[in-house]
């Protein structure tokens, strides 16, 4: 076990000792009495316990086992204000050994803890979800030897004790996997109706690693016999983002640019999976912008999208693009036929004829003219609402379709002028794209000529190599099809709203959903 030496101050011992004899005596002592009641023996003959010299010492610096645990349990039912607290919780409720309690007082590594929580500080969090003052005062207490009635020797140890596993264990299971957890956060957040017991919508579907009882395991043992300064380096981000951002938010002036690193270093903490794949697609919601990269020419397209409104946000998530869709028909969604079409438009003929809808049974396939369909039977879900493909077509003329748990796509628009909005957050949670036909073509593996025409035709553009407009014969069906990727092509729908730039910078974009607030708000709460 690591030990630790204190230059006592001499002037305070010799207050405190009457005589040269008691102070050789109780010196001696004091550096055998600081033992936890589990610590491992060096002699199996001898079981030494702090409240055996209870009546040896000078009663204001008799350490005992049984009032130090005391302090702990006190505190084990302050409230729980981060998930790394449940752990701390549950290690002292077993009558643990304690992690930093030696013979000599407190283990050097408390100071190397200490450096690394206020490097932590800088980076935006507050020293206070560290308890780093009151860490610095007890340890100085106990290294000074200044106890008084109301920080008596047993409770300093105690609080010491049980502050610097509850902050140790903070940093770690922060820094490692992020100090807040966005499964937990962002899938609590809204209700899909004002029920009391409806349930959350899922605005967070992406894997994300967590704190399991294997790390929390490895982190206590580690403290016990491993190496303390090692571990502390391998739990740092892996995100070259998270050091970007960092160096950003301590040479920023600006308040509100300082505000938004911090909130999106904590975003770069989190550990997702990432895809082996030198294309990708990557959405920013916050930014209302598409990326679409290939790592091995490199190059990127860009372009604007339109993502969900507040009231019906686009979801964060993984997932792979496999095809694009050549003139698609559009499904609407149950949730748009039960709170938009159904309420307003059931049974007017001329407002399904104007947008082109059609209805559906689902049991039989039968067409129903919508004269003869009332609000009832469209919310009944026996039937549903398909709009003609083409022309005016809400989902444009590609589609970009990749498995999800929400029905969201990546899309073409009839809407053009919506790009030119500088709030884009209209859509009922799909994404408009800017400039499908470019995506698709960027995508294709080998982007033969065949294919691309072929995009292009489906269109209504003529071919390459063509200036010559392609025009459609009457009666002449739309060219529908399918064109898959192979492989497969890894796309991620994220919110950053501070995020460095492809030709160097940083863009700084609003905070449609509100998600820098929230996130603010736990990371100063915890």
């Amino acid at each position: 076990m690591t030990r630790i030496y204190y230059p006592h101050n001499l002037m305070i011992l010799s207050q405190l000792l009457t005589n040269g004899i008691t102070y050789f005596f109780n010196l001696f002592l004091f550096g055998l009495i600081i033992i936890s009641c589990h610590e491992e023996k060096r002699n199996a003959n001898i079981n030494i316990q702090l409240d055996d010299f209870a009546d040896w010492n000078i009663r204001e610096y008799s350490l005992s086992s049984r009032k130090i645990r005391h302090e702990i349990d006190s505190l084990r039912l302050l409230p729980l204000k981060m998930y790394a607290d449940e752990h701390t919780r549950k290690y002292y409720a077993s009558s643990a050994p304690f992690l930093w309690i030696t013979r000599s007082g407190i283990d050097e590594k408390a100071d190397t803890l200490l450096t690394y929580l206020q490097k932590a500080s800088l980076a935006g969090l507050r020293e206070s979800n560290f308890y780093i003052s009151e860490l610095q005062t007890n340890l100085r207490r106990i290294r000074q030897l200044d106890f008084d009635t109301e920080n008596n020797i047993n409770s300093v140890f105690g609080r010491t004790e049980f502050l610097l596993t509850k902050a140790y264990l903070r940093y770690v299971c922060g820094q490692r996997f992020g100090y807040v957890q966005p499964n937990y956060i962002f899938n609590r957040l809204e209700q899909t109706d004002t029920t009391k017991k409806a349930p959350f919508r899922r605005l967070y579907d992406t894997e994300t690693e967590s704190a399991d009882q294997e790390f929390i395991h490895k982190a206590l043992s580690i403290l016990k016999d491993g190496n303390f300064t090692d571990f502390f380096r391998d739990i740092q981000p892996d995100n070259p983002l998270y050091y970007q951002l960092t160096n950003l938010c301590l040479q920023t002036q600006n308040p509100e640019t300082r505000r938004k690193a911090i909130v999106n270093i904590e975003r770069s903490r989190w550990r997702t999976p990432r895809a082996a794949h030198d294309k990708y697609v990557w959405v920013n919601l916050a930014a209302a912008k598409l990326y679409a990269v290939d790592e091995k020419k490199p190059e990127y397209l860009d372009m604007k999208i339109c993502i969900g409104s507040p009231k019906s946000k686009t979801p964060m998530l993984q997932s792979r693009i496999e095809r694009v869709d050549m003139n698609p028909y559009w499904n609407i969604p149950y949730s748009i036929v039960k709170k938009e079409i159904a309420p307003r438009h059931a049974g007017n003929e001329a407002y399904f004829s104007r947008n082109r809808y059609r209805i559906f049974s689902k049991e039989t396939g039968e067409e129903l003219p919508p004269a003869a369909v009332t609000a009832d039977m469209l919310t009944s879900g026996r039937y549903r609402v398909r709009q003609d493909n083409g022309e005016g077509n809400s989902l444009g003329r590609l589609i970009f379709r990749f498995p999800n748990n929400f029905s969201i796509y990546l899309h073409d628009t009839n809407n053009k002028q919506a790009f030119k909005r500088t709030n884009r957050a209209i859509s009922h949670g799909c994404i408009r794209i800017e400039k499908p036909l470019e995506l698709a073509v960027f995508l294709l593996d080998t982007p033969e000529e065949k294919t691309v025409n072929r995009l292009r035709e489906a269109i209504g553009l003529p071919p390459l190599n063509s200036s010559i407009p392609r025009e459609k014969k009457e009666g002449e069906p739309l060219k529908v099809g399918i064109q898959r990727f192979d492989p497969s092509i890894p796309v991620v729908i994220d919110y950053y709203t501070l995020y460095p730039k492809p030709d160097g910078g940083w863009e700084e974009s609003p905070d449609p959903y509100g998600y820098d607030e929230i996130l603010l708000k736990k990371l100063e709460a915890f």
